[in-house]
């Protein structure tokens, strides 16, 4: 099977004219949105030429939710349909009910028509959404058998019920990015694994959001990635029978793994082919045996590009800060409400920190120290095997920045204690994330710590 992620794809009938409104979206992203539609018909291509039996794309498949865009990436997964290639698809968190959905025309941005969950469920319906599949009646999710031997169960952590719209009355346009499952619906994939299992199925999850985490405490540190309540569902799925889930949402090439009292899960995360490193993954499953071999397809150039891969890395590279600020903004209610979390709780050592009260304030400050480290961490992180031999001298050019920015942000008499404080707090937590990101370490500090190889790896089902 192909497995696809984060297509992202922008109907090119969205861009009425080039101009601000559209570069102002772009300087804030990674993706190659102008280029979307190509890169999917390329995929599309790629594919049918390699005739799998099944394709899974595991969410973000629009820009953001646009009809027309939904539209056109149908139009294109109809291509392997009618070549008798099986599709199924899971939502991600731009493809419904989106405030984002936008026609650009030089200087202003106008509201494009998006659709609802019932709508996204018809338009994809020869893909996951017809009678062959048993459907979740609170979610998107459902349970298939796609042959004798295996059933793939696609899960819907989707929060877009809580969008928020200007037009609609709103204060802001939100797009909620975090994924959450009601226990109804938890239970209901938890008995539809544990039933294919009993029935000697192999069960392969797929899902937008993370389950596993990717390094350590991403569960805090990008909390919007991971599944709310992500171990607890892990630990159940595990015992119903699942030890392998399909992943997107955060853009890279990863394989991580826990282990549970019940078993082992691996999460394979698939880096987005609309922006750097523009990846996708072919797995082969023995049911018979257990055993999936897992690789790793680039896309390196376009009928267009044929330098398209190194030209999205130079975009990946030079989008580092006005993407920092541009996150930073959109989710700035979220932050500084995370900040004052932490100020009341440690409201001693917090009173001698001065930190910025703006996300522009909060963006130059990270730039100024951390710019460039955290520019060659991320980009290794996203193409995954992390591990090299100057891991270790990244790790402390990312301490020192760190430093930097306590001694910038600590102020009055006890200055040193307040120091001394977020030194031993921050230094300890930052070392273990970033050897978790550049060592490529799952379950790290844990008797389980183990490192997998990113692109090629044998995996138990």
């Amino acid at each position: 099977m192909a497995v696809i992620s984060d297509l992202h794809v922008m109907a090119p009938q969205l861009l009425v004219s080039e101009g601000k409104a559209f570069e102002d979206y772009l300087i804030k992203d990674r993706k190659m949105l102008r280029e979307s539609a190509e890169i999917l018909d390329t995929l599309v291509t790629d594919i049918l030429d390699m005739k799998p039996h099944l394709v899974l794309v595991t969410g973000d498949l629009t820009k953001d939710g646009e009809r027309i865009s939904h539209q056109l990436v149908a139009a294109q997964l109809h291509r392997l349909v009618d070549a008798g290639i099986q599709v199924l698809v899971v939502p991600g968190n731009h493809d419904i009910n989106n405030p984002d959905a936008k026609f650009y025309d030089g200087e202003t941005a106008t509201p494009a028509d998006t659709i609802t969950r019932n709508e996204f469920a018809e338009i994809y319906k020869n893909m996951g959404y017809d009678e062959l599949s048993r459907r979740d009646p609170d979610t998107l999710s459902y349970c298939r058998d796609v042959t004798d031997s295996l059933t793939i169960l696609a899960i819907d952590a989707c929060m877009d019920r809580l969008n928020t719209f200007v037009s609609r009355g709103d204060a802001r346009d939100h797009c909620k990015t975090s994924g959450n499952l009601e226990t109804s619906s938890q239970q209901w994939l938890v008995e539809q694994a544990a039933a294919a299992t009993a029935a000697s199925k192999r069960v392969i999850a797929m899902m937008h959001h993370h389950l596993v985490p990717h390094f350590h405490m991403e569960d805090t540190l990008a909390a919007p990635y991971m599944v709310d309540s992500a171990g607890q569902l892990c630990e159940r799925l595990v015992a119903a029978g699942v030890h392998v889930v399909f992943t997107g949402h955060l853009h890279i090439s990863d394989v991580s793994q826990t282990n549970m009292n019940q078993g082992q899960m691996v999460e394979i995360a698939t880096a987005a082919a609309v922006g750097y490193p523009c990846q996708w993954r072919v797995a082969t499953c023995n049911t018979s045996t257990g055993k999936m071999q897992l690789r790793t397809v680039t896309l390196h150039s376009l009928p267009s590009d044929p330098d398209f891969n190194e030209r999205s890395r130079d975009v990946f590279v030079n989008c580092i800060p006005t993407m920092t600020r541009g996150v930073l903004t959109r989710y700035w209610p979220e932050v500084s409400q995370a900040i004052d979390n932490y100020r009341h709780e440690h409201s001693f050592m917090m009173r001698f920190v001065n930190l910025p009260d703006t996300p522009e304030g909060i963006a130059q400050l990270l730039l100024k120290y951390l710019q460039e480290p955290v520019t060659q961490t991320y980009i290794a992180f996203a193409e995954g095997n992390e591990g090299g031999s100057d891991n270790l001298a990244l790790v402390e050019q990312l301490i020192d920045g760190v430093n930097h920015v306590v001694n910038e942000t600590t102020r009055g008499i006890l200055r040193p204690l307040a120091k001394a404080a977020l030194r031993l707090r921050v230094y300890s937590i930052a070392r273990k994330v970033l050897r978790s990101i550049l060592e490529d370490r799952n379950d790290i500090g844990t008797k389980h710590e183990a490192v997998i190889n990113d692109h090629t790896a044998i995996i138990s089902i």
